[in-house]
């Protein structure tokens, strides 16, 4: 989260005058987001005992997939 801030906290934002402005600086921000995503996110991986409420209907339904 303390990335996110400083790193949010550092784009400009004083100088949007324009749709060319506002844009440029919604990029920025939706490559910090995208970037800190994949940094910090983890694959989960589901299994059969993943969840204590697993069946056998959930486990046809994996096998399905």
């Amino acid at each position: 989260m303390n990335d996110l801030i400083t790193r949010l906290g550092n784009i400009n934002i004083t100088n949007i005058y324009n749709q060319e402005t506002l844009e440029e600086t919604v990029r920025k921000f939706t490559s910090i987001i995208e970037e800190l995503w994949y940094k910090h996110a983890r694959q989960v991986y589901i299994t059969k005992h993943s969840k204590t409420w697993w069946n056998k209907e959930y486990s046809r339904n994996l096998f399905l997939y």
